[in-house]
């Protein structure tokens, strides 16, 4: 009897199973999988954006407006201007109260600006009457000084003692002449004398004459010889006092100069002391623009107002804009990705952004080093000036103020899920 090798392995529902065709979703999920995989892999590098750094910026003029700050407490005594006004540098525009008469100072200071004290005699007769307060020391100083060097070249002591000196010189060179002449004819006598008491020795040996006749002579020739001796004394005298003569002539030369430049150094040491005592008296009391421009009253300023040590009372805004130049403080959270060239979208505070748009700067400068609070200085031009994106010029007004996004380098969508994972591991 033949044998069955096929063995009924399957049923009919397996059988159906394993020859019917398997979805699609079977058989291409992988691929599916893998495409959307590489789509969002070419998503995530094509996709790059910035990220946004948000401070507080300030627009003002490339030669920003200066304020004056009060540097006393007190009074107004006076205001020199009206608001609005145009100024130019250096004109005072007000003054605190104090003890000096600012009209007084301005005279002073009009004539010590404009003086060649080396050639022109200072004009003292016209503030006989000033009260110049606390610089009036400083004056009495310098004046008494310009009254010492003037009378020094006007009577010219030295000059009169050395006159005198070479007067005096002269003389004793006369007398000394004199004395030189009559030398030879006093040595001359006592040659005479001393021959004639010889003779009378010679006579006395002999016996001719007595002993008190001879002693006699002797006195006059002694007496002759002191005489001679006195008068060589007198001779090397006279050329002592003409020797210590010429030497007070030389010291009183020297004197003389020495006194000149000491009394113009004094002169010159005591003007400018009071140079610097009127500048110390304007910084103190007196407010003064240092620059051309339009002065803005920073508050209702009126005389006999008072005002604060640091206050500030006025504002002088430059003629000459010569451009705008925003100004901001970068925190120090991610400031490391700023860098110069980068744009800034500017949203002032004033003119919203919805209806006026915003204003583009590009950084062009970056303090190297934070300040106190740690925040970056940075600078930040505006290449169309104050033109919106929405075409719209702005008015421009000092120091306004709103709100800089810092646009920084685009960073791949990639790069900051690589970026989050590392920083997960690394935890």
């Amino acid at each position: 009897m033949p044998q069955n090798n096929e063995i009924e392995l399957r049923s009919e529902e397996v059988q159906e199973i394993l020859t019917r065709v398997p979805h699609w979703m079977i058989r291409w999920g992988s691929v599916v999988v893998l495409f959307i995989l590489l789509s969002l892999f070419f998503v995530s590098w094509m996709v790059k954006y910035p990220d946004i750094i948000t401070t507080q910026i300030v627009i003002t003029t490339n030669i920003p407006p200066e304020k004056l700050v009060a540097r006393t407490s007190g009074k107004l005594e006076a205001i020199l201007v009206k608001d609005r006004m145009n100024v130019t540098k250096n004109t005072p525009l007000a003054v605190i109260e104090n003890a000096v008469n600012f009209k007084d100072v301005f005279l002073l200071k009009s004539i010590v600006d404009t003086i060649n004290i080396d050639k022109n005699k200072f004009p003292f007769e016209k503030l006989k009457t000033a009260q110049l307060g606390e610089i009036e020391s400083f004056f009495a100083v310098f004046q008494k000084e310009s009254v010492t060097d003037e009378l020094n070249s006007k009577l010219q002591p030295y000059k009169v003692e050395g006159s005198a000196q070479s007067y005096e010189a002269i003389q004793l060179k006369e007398r000394l002449s004199l004395l030189e002449s009559q030398k030879s004819i006093n040595q001359n006598e006592l040659v005479l004398q001393k021959s004639d008491f010889d003779r009378y020795e010679t006579l006395f040996k002999k016996g001719i004459i007595a002993a008190q006749e001879m002693e006699k002579q002797r006195l006059i020739y002694l007496q002759s010889q002191k005489n001679y001796k006195s008068f060589l004394s007198a001779i090397l005298q006279l050329k002592s006092s003409l020797n210590e003569l010429n030497r007070n002539s030389k010291t009183t030369k020297i004197n003389e100069s020495t006194a000149n430049v000491n009394l113009e150094r004094n002169v010159i040491q005591a003007f400018y002391a009071l140079k610097k005592a009127i500048k110390d008296w304007e910084i103190n009391y007196l407010l003064r623009s240092s620059m051309d421009g339009k002065v803005s009253f920073l508050q209702l300023w009126a005389a006999n107002q008072t005002v604060n040590a640091g206050d500030n009372v006025f504002a002088i805004i430059p003629k000459n804009e010569n451009g705008y130049i925003g100004k901001l403080k970068a925190p120090a959270q991610n400031s490391g990705k700023i860098k110069v060239g980068q744009m800034v979208n500017i949203r002032l505070a004033n003119y919203p952004d919805r209806e006026f748009g915003i204003i583009k700067g590009k950084i062009n400068a970056i303090s190297l080093t934070p300040d106190n609070e740690g925040n970056l200085l940075i600078n930040v031009i505006l290449p169309q000036g104050l033109e919106t994106s929405y075409k719209k010029q702005i008015s421009f007004q000092q120091e306004m103020s709103g709100t800089a996004d810092i646009v920084t380098e685009d960073l791949r969508l990639i790069e900051r899920l690589l970026y989050q994972f590392r920083d997960i591991f690394r935890r």
